[in-house]
């Protein structure tokens, strides 16, 4: 019998071989979601915990399909128990939900048996993860860095720092400006390109020499920052 072409449901409870091929197929596919989740990840909030999560969500959904099968009464059981369950954790990024249906759509087709449906499906979509990686697709930032630093409010002058900015940065834009302690102090935050990237260090150490300019800096503007 060729187990990636039948569809039918049959009693693998009593065959601990296909057992083993559906959990052979499904393992490797978990891995790979997470393994893509890593690579193509952006921003802050990763968490080594969700991408062990996405392996375990592929191999459980795939034993939760084998235990249902086609029975109805089983299956609500199984969702019912399940409804009670109550996830405390946030997520950060819209894209993990994204992630989560993948494994959990995985896992489905698994363990119905649609072995062809499931790999192919994994493989295709991982891709576009990588192409809407690669194009960063979506992104708005046309410039390298975000630049964060705080200046003495009794310093403020924009011929401080405009000298330093002209020597190092091809183009900046100021994103945000907080006053802070009563006004003592105020944080300013700039999308800056350089004109050589090799020189960061260079721009961030004679930042932090300007005269009431401290705290100074510098994340890529690749990731997904909000201010």
């Amino acid at each position: 019998m060729d187990i990636f072409k039948t569809k039918e449901l049959v009693s693998m409870l009593d065959d601990p071989l296909q057992i083993i091929v559906l959990f052979a197929i499904s393992i490797p596919l978990g891995f790979l979601i997470a393994w893509v989740y890593q690579r193509t990840h952006r921003g802050f909030s990763y968490s080594q915990s969700f991408s062990i999560t996405l392996v375990l969500l592929t191999v459980i959904t795939t034993f939760i399909i084998v235990i249902i099968q086609d029975n109805i009464a089983r299956a609500i059981g199984i969702f019912g128990a399940f409804s009670i369950i109550r996830f405390r954790t946030a997520i950060k990024d819209s894209r993990d939900i994204a992630f989560i249906f993948l494994t959990l759509a995985v896992g489905l087709s698994i363990g119905a048996q649609y072995f062809q449906l499931g790999i192919t499906s994994t493989v295709l979509i991982c891709l576009l993860i990588f192409i809407i990686h690669k194009t960063n697709f979506g992104g708005l930032r046309k410039l390298e860095y975000v630049l964060n630093f705080k200046m003495d409010s009794d310093k403020h002058s924009n011929n401080i720092f405009k000298d330093t900015f002209d020597k190092y940065l091809k183009k900046q834009a100021l994103l945000n400006v907080d006053a802070k302690d009563k006004g003592n102090y105020m944080i300013f935050t700039f999308n800056v390109s350089l004109k050589d990237s090799n020189k960061l260090d260079l721009f961030i150490n004679e930042m932090n020499q300007t005269d009431g300019v401290y705290d100074v800096s510098v994340v890529s503007s690749k990731s997904d920052l909000e201010f």
